[in-house]
């Protein structure tokens, strides 16, 4: 299942009519999508006093409703990105997840803007082309296209479809340090590699390295390999051994949160 994210900073950017001309576009052309939408605040899809709501007050981490013609899914915890792909994964076949939000998940992404300072700031490696508001504005020189999704709908499924977005897909799996321990000089290139298949994601040292020891910034993590988690690890645990009424024993997860 391909991922492709729809960002913007702000409403009314045109994020929301991106997704459903893509969507109708990918659909017209026989593939099968899926949805995932980021609500930004505090929001709950159930009814207080409706049945299913009972059940979750009752203490039930999961309900499902079921109808002759829908099935509703909820539960009681929040899922980053990567964990709802998963669970969507495990519904049904699906050829592309059109997430509209999180813009600081490291996806292949659209970038919708209303104007061009804005969008100029949201562009990255990732990045697969500009539209939303801004798309019908006169523009300087962009590096990447910029698509009219109300105009352009088929052009628009054409970048999501082609090879450039294929080597997105790849590249927003690796970390992105372009450590070069790979052989190749940057992840863009190791991304390039994996998708002519002359090399896999499992050649990736940092990722190879596993997670003993992560670091997220705003939900974003960050790309450690094996040294620096140990080193971050050693500086962890000889702080927490320091601490009076601190003891950190086999198989403990220990959480620091700092806000800047």
């Amino acid at each position: 299942m391909r991922t492709i994210a729809v960002v913007s900073p702000e409403s009314g950017s045109g994020k929301t009519t991106t997704v459903v001309q893509l969507v109708r576009e990918l659909k017209r052309r026989g593939y099968r999508v899926a949805t995932l939408k980021h609500i930004p605040r505090d929001f709950s899809i159930d009814t207080p006093g409706k049945d299913t709501w009972k059940h979750a007050e009752a203490g039930a981490e999961a309900v499902v409703a079921l109808s002759e013609g829908e099935a509703a899914f909820i539960l009681k915890r929040p899922l980053s990105p990567e964990e709802a792909a998963k669970a969507l994964s495990c519904l049904g076949e699906y050829d592309f997840l059109v997430v509209e939000g999180f813009r600081n998940a490291r996806l292949p992404k659209l970038v919708a803007a209303k104007d061009w300072s804005t969008a100029e700031k949201l562009i990255d490696e990732l990045t697969l082309a500009v539209t939303g508001v801004v798309a019908s504005q006169e523009l300087p020189a962009s590096p990447v296209p910029v698509v009219n999704a109300i105009e352009e709908p088929g052009r628009l499924a054409e970048l999501v479809l082609g090879e450039e977005a294929e080597v997105k897909q790849v590249l927003s799996r690796l970390p992105g340090l372009n450590c070069g321990d790979c052989g190749s000089e940057s992840c863009r290139e190791m991304a390039e590699r994996i998708a002519k298949g002359e090399r896999s994601v499992e050649d990736c040292v940092v990722l190879s390295a596993g997670r003993r020891v992560s670091i997220r910034i705003s939900g974003r993590e960050v790309p450690m390999g094996s040294f620096v988690q140990g080193f971050v690890r050693n500086v962890v645990l000889g702080m927490v051994r320091s601490l009076k009424k601190a003891e950190a024993e086999k198989g403990d997860v220990i959480e620091i949160r700092v806000r800047l």
